[in-house]
């Protein structure tokens, strides 16, 4: 379902994919997971599988129907790039994208590697905007994988902030954003 947020660097979140597993110490303390216990309990359809990844088919053109400009946080309770997401799946969420222009699409991913490999083959028009968690140093290789992506705008989001971040290469990033307030 898509929502309109307090996040302070977005309008609205679209989640064709909700849940999520576990890849580094950034997720020890996952909000969406903590969200997604909550909306199971209210009896919300959409999380009848706890945070186990589920694909919301139903929601995939649902930006189509949005007249009004918004910039849309996609997969705020999930990462488009896990495994459990098939890529025919990653490529109609893209065409999807594409065929929005009025809208600003931010994803962010801690699977770089699967990023990578996937990205030549998808659609990163303008409105697609490509970002990686780093949360500390041991993860900073990420950034050696966003920037190999052809996406107009690139993007950190260093958070959970865990530990130092030294001596970054920020070349070809567009965008660096700490949360301060976590």
């Amino acid at each position: 379902m898509a929502t309109l947020t307090t996040i302070e660097w977005t309008e609205a979140t679209w989640n064709p994919v909700t849940g999520c597993t576990k890849v580094s110490q950034g997720c020890k303390h996952c909000y969406a997971e903590r969200m997604a216990k909550r909306l199971l309990a209210m009896g919300t359809e959409r999380y009848r599988n706890g945070f186990q990844p589920t694909l919301q088919d139903d929601l995939i053109e649902l930006p189509k129907f949005w007249k009004k400009p918004r910039v849309i946080f996609v997969n705020s309770m999930s990462d488009l790039f896990q495994d459990a997401v098939p890529e025919d799946f990653i490529r109609r969420v893209f065409a999807t994208m594409v065929a929005c222009p009025q809208h600003t699409f931010q994803i962010l991913t801690k699977r770089s590697e699967r990023l990578r490999a996937i990205a030549p083959a998808l659609p990163w028009a303008q409105n697609i905007w490509i970002g990686v968690s780093v949360e500390d140093s041991r993860v900073a290789g990420r950034i050696k994988d966003l920037v190999t992506v052809p996406a107009h705008v690139r993007f950190l989001s260093c958070e959970p902030l865990l530990g130092p971040l030294l001596q970054l290469d920020l070349n070809g990033i567009d965008i660096v954003g700490f949360c301060c307030n976590c």
